[in-house]
C-alpha cells in the first residue's frame, strides 16, 4: 500500500466521514452559504478603507476574516499535496490498476459489446423506475464494492445530495459544471432541473459521479473510471445500461440509443432550450467564459473527440478495460 492510500486509510477517510456526517445533516448548501458570506464580509473589508464607511474602520481586523476564509476554502479545492481537503491524496486509479496499452481492435470489440448489451436490456419501465434517491443508495454500495474488489479502502457513505444554491448554480452554468463535490466541506450538490433541464440519464450519472468523488477521488478522470466500473459491474441491468451509455459516449463515435433514452434526451434538450431562452445574462457570461478559455474541458473526464486518433494508453478506456478483466464472465460477455 503506497503513501497516498495509507494517508487515506488512517487520516483522509476518517476526516471525510466526520465532515460528511456534518454536511449531510443540513438540507441546504453550506458551500453556497459560506461563499456568499465570505464574499459579503470581504466587500465590507474593502469598504472599511473607503471614506464613506468610517463606522466600519474599527472592524477592519475582524473583517479580514472574509478574504482569509475564501482563501482557505480555495486551497481546499484542488487535488494537490498541500490541499486542506482530506480527499486530495488518493492514488490515481490508473497507477493502482497499471493498465497495459489497449489495442484499438480490443476497444472496438468492447464498444460493440456494450452497444449490444444496451439494446438488449433497456426497457422504458426499467429506465423510468430509476430515481436519484435510489441511485444514491445503490451507487454508494456499488462504488465501495469496486474499491473492495480493487483491494482499496472504501469511502464515506453519502446520505444526501443537495440542490445547488444561487451562486453555485450561476458559476456552474457559466463554467459548465452543473454538479459538484466540495473537497473542503465534503458536500455534494446537483443543479435543480428547473435551472438546467436534464435527461434522466444525466442526473443519474451525476449522482454516481459525485458520489465517486466523495469516496476520495478528487480528479475527474478517477471519478469517471470508478463510476463506469461500478455501473458496469452491477447485477441490475438498469445500472449496467447507465454504464454502457457512459462507456459508449466517451468513445467519440455516434451510436443509436434505445427509444426510451432517446425520447427522454430529446425532451430534456427542448426544455433546456426553452429555459436558456429566458437566461440572457447567463448566456452572455457563458459565451464570455468560452472565449477566454474558462469553460470546463471534456478531456479531463476521459472523453475522446470525434476523429481523434486512438491512444492505446488513453486513461479512461485502458484502465476500465484492464479492471473489467477481473469481472466474472468477462470472456463470455466480451468475447475474449
Amino acid at each position: 500500500m503506497g503513501f497516498f492510500e495509507v494517508y487515506w486509510k488512517y487520516l483522509g477517510f476518517p476526516l471525510s466521514v466526520a465532515k460528511g456526517r456534518m454536511v449531510d445533516a443540513f438540507p441546504f448548501s453550506l458551500v453556497d452559504t459560506a461563499v456568499c458570506l465570505g464574499i459579503a464580509v470581504s466587500l465590507l473589508a474593502v469598504a472599511s478603507w473607503l471614506p464613506g464607511f468610517r463606522p466600519l474602520k474599527p472592524w477592519r481586523g475582524k473583517l479580514l476574516g472574509g478574504p482569509i476564509f475564501l482563501s482557505v476554502l480555495g486551497v481546499g479545492q484542488g487535488a494537490f499535496p498541500w490541499s486542506l481537503a482530506p480527499t486530495a491524496l488518493r492514488s490515481p486509479l490508473e497507477r493502482v490498476i497499471h493498465p497495459p496499452p489497449l489495442p484499438e481492435h480490443i476497444q472496438d470489440s468492447l464498444w460493440r459489446a456494450q452497444l449490444q448489451n444496451l439494446w438488449q436490456e433497456t426497457t422504458w419501465e426499467g429506465y423510468a423506475s430509476l430515481s436519484e434517491g435510489e441511485a444514491l443508495v445503490t451507487c454508494n454500495r456499488l462504488l465501495d464494492s469496486v474499491l473492495n474488489r480493487l483491494d482499496l479502502t472504501p469511502g464515506r457513505r453519502v446520505e444526501r445530495i443537495k440542490d445547488m444554491g444561487p451562486l453555485t448554480t450561476f458559476l456552474g452554468l457559466v463554467y459548465g459544471g452543473p454538479a459538484f463535490h466540495d473537497p473542503f466541506f465534503g458536500e455534494l450538490a446537483i443543479i435543480r432541473d428547473k435551472d438546467m433541464p436534464s435527461s434522466r440519464y444525466w442526473r443519474l450519472h451525476a449522482t454516481c459521479h459525485e458520489t465517486a468523488h466523495a469516496k476520495g477521488y478528487t480528479r475527474e478522470m478517477d471519478a469517471e473510471i470508478l463510476t463506469a466500473l461500478a455501473l458496469l459491474w452491477s447485477d441490475d441491468a438498469r445500472y449496467r445500461n447507465l454504464g454502457a451509455v457512459l462507456f459508449l459516449a466517451k468513445a467519440g463515435k455516434a451510436f443509436p440509443l434505445p427509444e426510451p433514452m432517446r425520447q427522454d434526451m430529446i425532451a430534456a434538450r427542448m426544455r433546456r432550450q426553452e429555459a436558456e431562452s429566458h437566461q440572457p445574462i447567463l448566456r452572455f457570461f457563458r459565451n464570455f467564459a468560452e472565449k477566454v478559455g474558462f469553460r470546463n474541458e471534456p478531456a479531463k473526464y476521459g472523453d475522446r473527440k470525434r476523429g481523434e486518433p486512438w491512444n492505446p494508453r488513453q486513461p479512461f478506456f485502458a484502465t476500465v478495460a484492464q479492471a473489467l478483466k477481473t469481472y466474472p464472465g468477462f470472456i463470455k460477455t466480451y468475447g475474449f
